[in-house]
């Protein structure tokens, strides 16, 4: 049975992920910052841990718990969104986006890189997004948001020979404009209909030991 670990996974299109993993019989592992008020995540049946992604010791913590179990796919899910432009950049903001976006998935594929290469699929994955691409930006709409993500796309492209060593496989994922707390009401993606695609896309990816950039549909999306 694969296993999967999902960050973040407590609402919106992380939540949507752990039930299709586990509709489609592999083992979860889900986190979330506070496990106890997680409800509908824990009527799931993941096993589900705690994890503040900005924490080393939290991570460490998971780290520890773990062991030596393999993971199969490992998909950074967690993230925060603004979408003010440059104007209104407040800097703690950017601060935290940064931590949470961009350098918490890093430390998290550090950390249980050796989970994944001892598995037999060998996935991580970071979910990015549209408005990370440099080559279709034109204006500052989510302007810290683009560039935490647009970050992220870099660290994993550089990061993605290394493991290849390991025979880890890394991708960047854009789950499409979906109808979350993140996304807003207006968005057209259901969160049901982007873990699908989501699924689908992992699920199928050959190896690799270049990053690719793909959305939910199985598009490649442009950097």
């Amino acid at each position: 049975m694969p296993t999967a670990l999902i960050t973040g996974a407590n609402r919106g299109i992380g939540l949507e992920l752990v039930r299709k993993f586990l509709a489609e019989g592999h083992d979860v592992i889900a986190t979330a910052r506070n496990p106890d008020s997680a409800t509908e995540l824990n009527a799931t049946g993941a096993r589900v841990y705690p994890l503040e992604v900005t924490d080393a010791d939290s991570v460490a913590a998971l780290k520890s718990t773990l062991g030596d179990e393999p993971i199969d796919y490992l998909i950074n899910n967690a993230g925060i969104c603004t979408f003010d432009g440059f104007k209104d950049i407040d800097y703690d903001v950017f601060a935290e986006m940064l931590a949470v976006n961009t350098i918490a998935p890093v430390r998290i594929m550090d950390v249980l890189l050796d989970n994944v290469a001892a598995s037999e699929v060998r996935i991580a994955a970071g979910l990015s997004s549209m408005v990370a691409s440099i080559e279709k930006t034109t204006n500052d709409f989510a302007f810290v948001y683009r560039v935490s993500k647009a970050g992220l796309n870099m660290a994993l492209r550089s990061a993605a020979p290394a493991l290849a060593e390991r025979g880890v496989t890394v991708l960047a994922l854009h789950p499409g404009w979906a109808h979350t707390d993140m996304g807003g009401a207006d968005a057209p993606v259901r969160p049901v209909d982007s873990a699908e695609g989501l699924y689908n896309v992992l699920t199928s990816a050959g190896p690799s030991k270049e990053l690719r950039f793909i959305d939910h549909e199985g598009q490649t999306h442009p950097w």
